[in-house]
């Protein structure tokens, strides 16, 4: 997750209408506190924060701490210049952009098992706000660029989410995290061909299943013929194969025939098979 949003930060371009974009967004999310501002984040964004605070707000005064950053004194500058955010001052595509890449970085959570040898629990994307407004915003930015992400409210949260693998990986190559994209698109390559691993295993075990449980009731008639002496009483051709089956019990009919002197069809030996299953069911009612 972290490296997923460090590959977003450091795609945000680095131009003055992009920065104010940044910006923007950042003290709109911040908690306003007196005569400060008190901005949540992850680390490296409060220090990427923190640098262009620096340079274009000389004269604010800034603390950092763990996963915190304030801004202070002088700030009235900040605050008219950001008093709201309003997509309305924002009209290139690149500072619209840079608005949701930042909403992301403070608001977007991003899940995904990237063990391909672990069951993966599903993929999911979100934005969370405590704001509607700011929701909105987002929404218009994503439907502006093709993505209809649904919104639910949890709790006091307003959220827009996908757990559409395909949605996700588009989005992240939007918003910059390529890299994170491709690990995702080999996690959904490894779980597919783990996926088709596991059918065609599950498929060889349903045929192997009726290869011995059809072998079963072949061995079941030719047993009992044999114990009663009428292995005798069957023609040739089948006496050969009920003796040919007994002798292999578990092998397929396709390897079954290749054991035969004389060539014959895999629907001819087992036409033959189920002919000693019939006289089989004959001699043992005719017994009752």
């Amino acid at each position: 997750m972290a490296e997923c949003k460090e590959q977003i930060l450091n795609s945000i371009p680095n131009n003055n209408c992009c920065i104010h974009a940044f910006f923007n967004v950042i003290f709109n999310s911040a908690e306003k506190l007196n005569n400060s501002y008190l901005i949540s984040a992850p680390n490296f964004v409060i220090d990427f924060a923190a640098k262009l605070i620096n340079k274009h707000y000389p004269n604010a005064e800034i603390n950092i701490w763990n996963g915190f950053l304030s801004v202070s004194k002088d700030i009235y500058d900040i605050e008219v210049e950001f008093e709201q955010l309003n997509l309305s001052h924002y009209d290139n595509a690149c500072d619209r952009l840079t608005i949701l890449k930042t909403l992301f970085l403070l608001n977007g959570n991003l899940y995904y098992n990237s063990d391909n040898f672990k069951n993966s629990k599903g993929y999911n994307l979100e934005f969370v706000f405590k704001n509607e407004e700011k929701c909105q915003i987002c929404h218009t930015i994503l439907a502006e660029n093709g993505f209809n992400l649904k919104e639910i409210k949890r709790q006091n949260n307003f959220v827009l989410y996908t757990k559409n693998s395909n949605t996700i990986c588009d989005l992240l190559v939007l918003l910059g995290a390529t890299y994170s994209a491709l690990d995702l698109q080999n996690s959904l390559a490894m779980r597919e061909v783990r996926n088709s691993t596991n059918r065609q295993n599950n498929c060889f075990g349903h045929n192997l299943d009726k290869t011995l449980n059809s072998s079963d009731k072949q061995l079941e008639a030719i047993n009992y013929l044999y114990e009663n002496d009428l292995l005798d009483s069957l023609d040739e051709n089948l006496k050969e194969i009920a003796l040919l089956r007994f002798a292999n019990p578990e092998v397929s009919l396709n390897e079954l025939k290749i054991l035969l002197n004389k060539p014959i069809s895999r629907a001819g030996l087992k036409y033959r098979l189920d002919k000693i299953i019939e006289i089989y069911k004959l001699y043992k009612e005719n017994a009752q």
